[in-house]
């Protein structure tokens, strides 16, 4: 099974970690209390493998703490 490296934390999010990360396999990052998703909030990434090369897909998610 090929396997992905930890992925980049999200400033104000959480992820449930994992020992391993292998293709395919999608996490979900959630806000710390306190802390609101904006939009987008997917707050998912996934474990592909392009053109012989393993990543992450890009996690677009921003937690907020602004009233505005």
């Amino acid at each position: 099974t090929d396997f992905c490296g930890p992925p980049k934390t999200v400033p104000h999010a959480s992820l449930i970690l994992n020992k391993h990360y292998y293709v395919g396999q999608v996490l979900h990052f959630k806000c710390q209390s306190g802390y609101d998703k904006r939009p987008p909030t997917s707050g998912t990434r996934r474990c592909k493998k392009v053109n012989g090369k393993i990543i992450w897909t890009h996690l677009d998610m921003r937690c907020t703490n602004d009233s505005s």
